[in-house]
C-alpha cells in the first residue's frame, strides 16, 4: 500500500479570487475559510486533473505497444528488410558460384548442394524484332521559291532563319549583297547559299561542308554528314522565309519525338484515317492515336502496354526497331494497321521493314541437350544466366550454409516474445489504487526521487485486461502455431514450441531440430512463412497492421492508432484519448472559471461582514463615549 502523502488533498491551494479585508476586524482565517467552503469544486478540479493524467499515461502506454509492433514489422516483415520473412529470398540458404563468367548463376530456396555441369552453350536465345529502312524521315528539302524569297530584301532589310546541327544554333542571314549576287541564277543562288552554311557550321575535314546544299531543277535540300541532325526554324515567327525555302518551320532530317505525329515529314507519308485517328493492333492489344498526339507519347503507350513489344528510334540511323520483349523462336511479333499507316510510316510494315525471328537457347547440361526460350535458364533450383557461347564446360557449384537462417530465425523468435511479453505484462499487472496521480501540491513536498517511484508505482495496471492489447496478442498467438497449406509443415516442425503455459504464448527452440530443418525443408519453410494469405509472416503482417497502421485517414488506421495515436503522424491529434484529454481540459476550464466566481461570491459575503463589524464597533465606541460623558 502506498504511504499517505502530507499535504492538502487539493492541488489548488492558493485562492484565485482573493479580494476584499481578510478578518481585519473580525479576526477570522478569511482565507481557510474561503477554501473550506469551495473545497467540494477544488476537489472536482483535482479529480479531472488525476484523470487527466491517467488518459495521457494510457496514451504513452498504447502508444509504447504500437512502437514495439512497428519496429518488430520493420525488422522482420518490411520489404526493405534484408531480414524479410515474408521475402522468398530470406529462406535461401544455398549459394552457387560458376567457373566461367560466360554464366551468372543464382539460387531459389529450391537448391540444394551439388554441381551442375554446363558441357556447352551452343546459342543464345533473342528476341524477334522488326526494324525499318535507314531514313524514315523525309529528306530537308523542297521547292524553292527564289523570287519571293530575295523579294523585300534590301539594304536596309534582311531575311533570316535558323539551322540546328546536332544541337548547334547557327543564324544565316540573306541580305542585299547576296539578293545582288543570286538574283536571277540558280546556280549562284546555290553556291552563296552554301558559303553562308559552311562559314556558320565548317568543314568535316577543310574540304567536304557539314552541311552540303544541293539546288537541282528547283529543288533546294541541305543534307548533313552521316549521323547528324539536322532542322531549320523560323527566326521571330518569320515562317514566310522558311516557306519560300520549300520547307516548314522545324522540319528536320530526323524524327523530333515531342512533335506530333501530323507535323513530323516521314518519307512515307502518314495518312491518318478520315477521323484524324490512326489505328492499329499489335499482339492483339488495340491502340488508337489522334494525329496531333505526339511521337514520343504514342511510343510510351505502345512500351507501357501488354502488347509485349518495345518501340525505339535512333536519330543516328533515323531507324525504328520494335523487339518483342519476350525472346525465342516463334511470331512475338503481329501487327495489323485498321485505320491510316502509321506503322508503314515508321517503316516497321511492308516491303521495307526488315523482319529478324527470335531464336531459342542451346545448351548441353550434364551431357543432355536442352533448348529454352530465354537466356534464363532454371535446373534444380539454380537461376542459370547464359551471357556468351562456350565450346568448354562450365561448373556451376552450389553450397548450402544454414548459420545466417538459423541465427535470423532465433532472433525472430526472440523478438516476437518481447512483443509477447510486453503485451501481456501490461494486460496482466495489478493496479495499485493507493497510488492516484500526485497533486502539485503533494509534488512540492517531495523530492524528485520520490515522485520518481510514485509515479512509476502509479502507471502499473492502467491497461489491465485492455481489450485491444489482448485481441492483438491473442490473434499472434492462435496464429502462429498453424500451417500456411493444408497439409504443410509447422513451427513445430521447426523445433518451434510453446514455452510452457506459465509462459503466457511466448515460444521456445530446439537449436538442433531447427538446423536439420533448415537444412532438409527449405521449400517448406519459405512456404510456411511467405504463402500469400496464409504464410505466418503474411498473416503477422496483418495483423500488425490492423493495430498500428498510422497511414491513411481517421477510421482506416489500426486499432491502437485509433485510441491513442502515434507521435510524428496525423493520428497523433486523431485518436479517442486526445479527444477525451480535450474534452476535460474544457471541462477544467468551466470549473475553474465557476471555482473562481465561487470564491469571490463568498470573500464578498465576508468582506460585507467586516464591514458591518466596523459600523457596529464604530456606534459602539460612540455610545460609549455618551455614557461617560453623562
Amino acid at each position: 500500500m502506498a504511504t499517505s502523502v502530507n499535504s492538502s488533498t487539493s492541488s489548488l491551494s492558493t485562492l484565485s479570487a482573493k479580494t476584499g479585508m481578510a478578518g481585519l476586524v473580525s479576526g477570522l482565517d478569511t482565507d481557510s475559510l474561503v477554501e473550506s467552503l469551495t473545497s467540494a469544486s477544488r476537489a472536482k478540479i483535482t479529480k479531472s486533473q488525476q484523470n487527466l493524467q491517467l488518459l495521457e499515461w494510457k496514451q504513452s502506454s498504447y502508444r509504447g505497444v504500437s512502437k514495439i509492433l512497428k519496429e518488430f514489422q520493420s525488422k522482420y516483415l518490411d520489404v526493405l528488410s534484408k531480414t524479410n520473412f515474408r521475402s522468398a529470398a530470406l529462406f535461401n540458404t544455398v549459394s552457387a558460384t560458376a567457373s566461367s563468367t560466360k554464366v551468372s548463376a543464382t539460387t531459389t530456396s529450391a537448391a540444394t548442394a551439388g554441381t551442375i555441369t554446363i558441357n556447352k552453350i551452343t546459342q543464345l536465345a533473342t528476341n524477334q524484332k522488326i526494324t525499318s529502312a535507314e531514313g524514315v524521315s523525309s529528306p530537308l528539302e523542297g521547292t524553292l521559291d527564289q523570287v519571293n524569297l530575295l523579294s523585300g530584301i534590301d539594304a536596309s532589310n534582311s531575311k533570316s532563319f535558323l539551322m540546328k546541327l546536332d544541337g548547334k544554333v547557327k543564324t544565316i542571314t540573306l541580305d542585299n549583297d547576296f539578293r545582288i549576287a543570286t538574283a536571277g541564277s540558280a546556280d549562284a543562288f546555290k553556291t552563296k547559299l552554301q558559303e553562308k552554311i559552311t562559314a556558320a557550321f565548317g568543314t568535316e575535314d577543310g574540304t567536304n561542308p557539314m552541311v552540303d546544299v544541293t539546288l537541282t531543277t528547283g529543288k533546294l535540300a541541305f543534307a548533313p554528314m552521316d549521323g547528324s541532325t539536322l532542322s531549320i526554324h523560323a527566326l521571330n515567327d518569320d515562317t514566310n522565309t522558311i516557306a519560300y525555302l520549300g520547307l516548314k518551320d522545324k522540319q528536320s532530317n530526323k524524327m523530333t519525338t515531342s512533335m506530333s505525329l501530323e507535323d513530323l515529314t516521314f518519307k512515307n507519308a502518314l495518312v491518318p484515317g478520315a477521323d484524324g485517328k490512326v489505328k492499329l493492333t499489335i499482339n492483339s492489344i488495340d491502340f488508337e492515336f489522334d494525329k496531333t498526339e505526339s511521337l514520343s507519347s504514342v511510343m510510351s503507350k505502345i512500351n507501357s502496354s501488354d502488347a509485349g513489344v518495345n518501340l525505339s528510334y535512333s536519330s543516328i540511323n533515323d531507324q525504328f526497331t520494335m523487339t518483342a520483349k519476350n525472346s525465342g523462336a516463334g511470331d512475338n511479333i503481329q501487327i495489323s494497321e485498321t485505320s491510316g499507316n502509321l506503322m508503314t510510316a515508321l517503316g516497321l510494315a511492308g516491303t521495307n521493314a526488315t523482319f529478324d525471328p527470335g531464336v531459342n537457347a542451346k545448351l548441353t547440361v550434364n551431357n543432355k541437350e536442352i533448348i529454352r526460350t530465354s537466356n534464363n535458364v532454371e535446373i534444380d533450383g539454380v537461376k542459370i544466366e547464359l551471357k556468351e557461347l562456350s565450346d568448354e564446360a562450365i561448373t556451376v557449384t552450389t553450397k548450402a550454409d544454414a548459420s545466417a537462417l538459423k541465427d535470423t530465425i532465433k532472433s525472430f523468435v526472440e523478438d516476437y516474445n518481447n512483443m509477447i511479453e510486453t503485451m501481456n505484462k501490461l494486460v496482466k499487472e495489478d493496479r495499485d489504487s493507493g497510488y492516484p496521480p500526485l497533486t502539485d501540491a503533494q509534488k512540492e513536498e517531495m523530492s524528485e526521487k520520490e515522485i520518481e517511484s510514485w509515479e512509476s508505482k502509479a502507471k502499473v495496471g492502467l491497461l489491465r485486461g485492455d481489450k485491444l492489447i489482448k485481441g492483438v496478442a491473442n490473434q499472434m498467438q492462435t496464429m502462429i502455431y498453424g500451417s500456411a497449406v493444408q497439409g504443410g509443415i509447422s513451427l513445430f516442425d521447426l523445433g518451434i514450441t510453446s514455452a510452457g503455459y506459465a509462459e503466457n504464448g511466448k515460444l521456445k527452440i530446439d537449436e538442433d531440430k531447427l538446423a536439420a530443418a533448415i537444412e532438409t525443408k527449405g521449400a517448406a519453410i519459405q512456404e510456411l512463412f511467405t504463402t500469400e494469405k496464409t504464410g505466418l509472416a503474411v498473416q503477422l503482417n496483418d495483423i500488425i497492421n490492423s493495430a498500428a497502421k498510422t497511414s491513411g485517414v481517421k477510421g482506416t488506421r489500426g486499432s491502437l492508432i485509433e485510441m491513442a495515436g502515434y507521435e510524428s503522424t496525423l493520428s497523433n491529434t486523431e485518436n479517442s484519448i486526445y479527444d477525451n484529454i480535450q474534452n476535460i481540459n474544457k471541462n477544467m476550464t468551466k470549473m475553474k472559471t465557476s471555482l473562481k466566481d465561487e470564491e469571490t461570491r463568498y470573500w464578498s459575503k465576508f468582506t460585507a461582514l467586516e464591514t458591518a463589524l466596523q459600523q457596529l464597533n464604530t456606534q459602539s465606541s460612540i455610545l460609549a463615549q455618551f455614557s461617560s460623558g453623562a
